[in-house]
């Protein structure tokens, strides 16, 4: 499960900021995971509470804003954010785009005291 291994990188990642910021814990942590990102928003949900046992993230509150797609047409130049997994101009219907969101896997917040 590759969620488990992103969940422990993530508390290492707080835990730095934790260091940084003198703060004792993690109340809320939010973040953005986009919807072509590979991650199991289920199954990342399920491995949080493991990677954070005995950790200063233990009883954080786990916020996940699910991120669209988001592409800009090369063909009629408009963004959109089409269907996943359909990666095409929603305007237009052209697969010939950027890709400009779609794979964060972001710390938006973290709310600590």
């Amino acid at each position: 499960m590759h969620e488990l291994s992103l969940a422990c990188s993530l508390i290492e990642e707080a835990e730095k900021v934790l260091e940084a910021e003198n703060a004792a814990r993690v109340i809320r942590i939010t973040l953005g995971i986009g919807k072509l990102s590979g991650v199991e928003i289920d199954a990342f949900e399920f491995a949080f509470p493991m990677a954070a046992k005995g950790s200063r993230l233990e009883e954080a509150a786990l916020v996940i804003n699910d991120l669209p797609i988001h592409v800009r047409c090369k063909v009629c130049e408009k963004e959109s954010n089409p269907d996943f997994p359909h990666c095409i101009c929603a305007v237009c219907g052209s697969d010939d785009i950027e890709l400009l969101g779609g794979r964060e896997f972001n710390i938006e917040s973290m709310e600590i005291e």
